[in-house]
This record gives C-alpha cells, structure tokens and sequence, in this order.
C-alpha cells in the first residue's frame, strides 16, 4: 500500500505544479498589463516595478493554488482512468474513498500553509502594494530633457535646451526663466549660455546641478534691466517628484490585516453597534420628556433647533429624524464589523477549498474514462465558475447583513463538498455518475434522437 501512496502522491506533483505555473502567468500576464498602464511615462526603474509585480504575486498565488489543487486531481486520475489502472485497482477491492487517502495529507498540509499564508504574509504584501501604488501615482513623469522643448514640470521654472547629448549630460543653447521670488508684474529672471553640463543630483535625487558656460543673466529691476556676463556658473533646480517617493501612512483595511488584528477591529465595531441599539431604544423617552417642558430640541446634522411647544406633528418629525440618525449609525456598525468578519473567514474558507476540490476532482477525473479528458476539464471549470460565483455572493451578502459572514464564505466549500461526496458514493456503488441517457432521453424531436445516437456510439 505505501508503493501505491507514493505512486499517487507523484502523480499528483508535476499537474500541480504545472497547473500552478500556468495559472500564476495568465494573472501576473493580465496584472502587468494593467501595472505598464498605471507606470507608463513616470520613468520608473525596472526592480521598482519588479517589486510591484512581486508584491501583487501574493494574493494572485491565493486563488491559484485551490485551482491547481482541483486540475493536478482531475489530470492524474484522469490518466490513471484513460490507462485503465482505476479500474485495475478497483478489481482489486481498492475504492476510490482508499484512492483519496494518500493525496488528502499533502493537500491537508498546502491548507494548512496557506492558511498561515493568507493571515500573515498576503496582508503585508497587500498593504506594500497599496503603498507602493499610491507613492507611484503621486510621482510625477520623468524630467525629459528633450531638445527643442519646453520643460515646465519644474518648481517656479521653465527650462528650454536647444540641442542634448544624453551619453556626455551635455545641452547646448540653454535658457532658464526663473519665477521663483518674483511677483507680478515683476518680470522673471532670464540665464541664457551657450553650453552646460547638466545631471541629477546623486544625493537628494530632486535636484538638477547646472554648470553653465558662456552665459548672460538678465533682470528686471525697478524699470531697469541689468544684464551680467558669466564664463561659468553653477546653479542648481529644484525638481521635487523627479524620483520616487515612498509613503507609508501606517493605515490599513481589511485585506490588509491578520486575523488577530481584524478580530480586534470587529469586537471594536460590534461594541459601538450595541451602544447605538442601546441609545436607539433609550432615545424617545427623554426627548418626549424635553416635548412635554416645552424646550427645545436640536435636529441632528441640521445646525439648528425647534421650539416644539404646541407643535406636536414638528416635534414627531424631529424624533423621526433622530432615530434615523441613530440607525444610520448602528448600520455603519454593523457594516464594518461584517467587513472584517467576511475577511476573517475568507481566510480561512479559501485554503479549505483545496479540500472541497479533491472530493469532487476524483471523481470528475474518473469521468474522462468514458467522456474524455476535453470533457473532464468542462466540468472542472464549471464547478469551479459555480466556487467563485457561491463565494463572490457569498462576500457581498455577507458584507450586507443579509447572510451570517461564516455562512457566506463557507457556503461555496460546502456547496462543492456535498457534490463532491455524492459523486464519490454514486461512484462507490458503481454507479454512473452523471445520467446522460436519462437527460437525453427526456430532449424531444430530432435534436433528442441524434443525441441519442451519439452517445450510444461514444
């Protein structure tokens, strides 16, 4: 018996891994269209963007690894269906529960990996892709020194360079106006030289040092103009945002958060809901109370007061109002807290679903004896369409109140599950598990009879 585990055990290696290669480089392909779009024209250095691409790898390896749990089943024992060796064992008294054995452990440790996975790497990651994001989209575009243009993304100065040798920093026919300190109508401050030597500063990486030759620098002053002759001269610009600037502003959501800390977060807004309930319920006396003084009473958001003596209808309108402010923010409550509830058991549910997808892999994998490896794979994609629909709804329903947050992220698991037991017992007691004849048969007219006969000959 352990010849057969590790037989089955090694068939099940080289899909998944392959299943998971593919899978992760049709995300990262998709991701990086996406990255190019969002970087394009900000002169990035390539290891900037490669930390990008690495950062968003996380969450894209936990969707991919169920799924490549799912196809490495259906390929391995759909081979071993296709040569004949499942039927073979199953002449032997081995069931398929017994074939289930010896890939169970190695999948129950790949859950157990990405549950830690999910609750403390892919939250770290999540939180340095939103920083690096946003420190990227607040960068300003690459300082282009063009020849023949005019570069105005500079603080208080435009920059014109007649001709530039990109290999020697060297510009030729340079013109600076300087706006800096001058308020109009105050003219600018014009340098004009004949050839300069021009780079980034390698220590604050925001500055351009200029050494310029062969210059005039012209003013304004008072109605008069004054111009000074230089041989040489070194100044330097002020370009803020030239390169990038890394933020981190220590805030993170939901997704951006371990267990722990969301658990926290939830006991926290759990808390604050049942203080609003509690001042729901305990609101009408004392304004009823204030109706019946004649004081009185604020509406809430609204900066001002009624004086509800006598006015009977206008003080009800009033207590209306505060009890809808008091629900509105009970709800708020209630829509934080299952946010991070939601999250919590995703966590939990997603690594889990490894363990749905074998039950129902075996079994689908056994199919493609008689229907096909094409037809085999149909039905892997649509059971796995059916996990990610369950689960998306799951999550918004969930994040609404409308569903218990557990229920909604293990609904999917045990969706699949069940069908995935059922298909297992049908297959128990030799039966088979999808009844096309039966389905055919009930398809009236020509359409029925010519389906009929292709699966009698197949």
């Amino acid at each position: 018996m352990k010849t057969l585990n590790r037989y089955i055990i090694r068939e099940h290696v080289g899909p998944f891994v392959l299943a998971l290669a593919i899978l992760t480089f049709l995300f990262l392909m998709n991701e990086l269209i996406d990255i190019l779009d969002m970087v394009i024209g900000k002169g990035l250095e390539v290891p900037i963007v490669l930390e990008l691409l690495l950062y968003n790898v996380a969450w894209m390896l936990a969707l991919t690894v169920p799924a490549a749990v799912l196809v490495a089943v259906l390929m391995s024992f759909g081979r071993l269906s296709a040569d004949g060796e499942i039927t073979a064992l199953s002449s032997s008294g081995i069931s398929h529960l017994r074939l289930l054995l010896p890939v169970l452990i190695p999948a129950g440790l790949i859950c157990a990996f990405q549950v830690y996975f999910n609750d403390q790497i892919l939250p770290e990651f999540n939180y340095r892709t939103k920083t690096l994001t946003s420190s990227i989209q607040m960068k300003q575009p690459a300082l282009a020194l063009a020849p023949g243009v005019f570069i105005e993304s500079l603080n208080g100065y435009t920059l014109f360079l007649e001709e530039v040798d990109q290999e020697t920093s060297r510009a030729d026919g340079v013109t600076i106006v300087q706006y800096l300190n001058f308020n109009a109508p105050d003219p600018p401050r014009i340098i004009r030289a004949s050839w300069g030597h021009i780079s980034i500063d390698s220590l604050t990486g925001e500055d351009l040092n200029l050494d310029l030759r062969n210059g005039t620098v012209t003013e304004i002053q008072a109605g008069q103009t004054r111009i000074q002759q230089f041989d040489q001269m070194k100044t330097f610009i002020n370009a803020a945002g030239l390169q990038l600037q890394r933020v981190d502003t220590g805030v993170r959501g939901d997704r951006e958060l371990p267990i722990k800390d969301m658990r926290v977060r939830a006991v926290t807004r759990d808390s604050s809901r049942a203080q609003a309930l509690s001042r729901l319920g305990e609101l009408p006396r004392p304004f009823i109370d204030r109706v019946v003084r004649g004081e009185s009473v604020a509406l809430p958001d609204r900066g001002r007061s009624l004086q509800v003596s006598g006015r009977v209808v206008t003080a009800h309108k009033a207590l209306v109002e505060h009890l809808k402010s008091a629900e509105q923010q009970r709800l708020y409550y209630v829509k934080h807290r299952n946010r991070y509830l939601v999250e919590i058991h995703k966590k939990w549910a997603i690594p889990f679903a490894c363990i749905a997808f074998l039950l129902i892999g075996l079994p689908l994998g056994v199919m493609t004896r008689s229907s096909g490896m094409v037809a085999g794979f149909g039905y892997a994609l649509l059971f796995y369409i059916i996990y990610w629909i369950f689960l998306i709804a799951g999550e918004d329903l969930g994040d609404r109140n409308l569903i218990a947050p557990w229920l909604g992220m293990w609904l999917p698991n045990m969706v699949i599950g069940v069908i995935g037991v059922f298909l297992l017992l049908r297959g128990r007691r030799r039966q088979t598990v999808i009844q096309w004849s039966e389905i055919v048969r009930k398809i009236p007219g020509r359409p029925g009879a010519w389906l009929s006969d292709r699966l009698r000959e197949a």
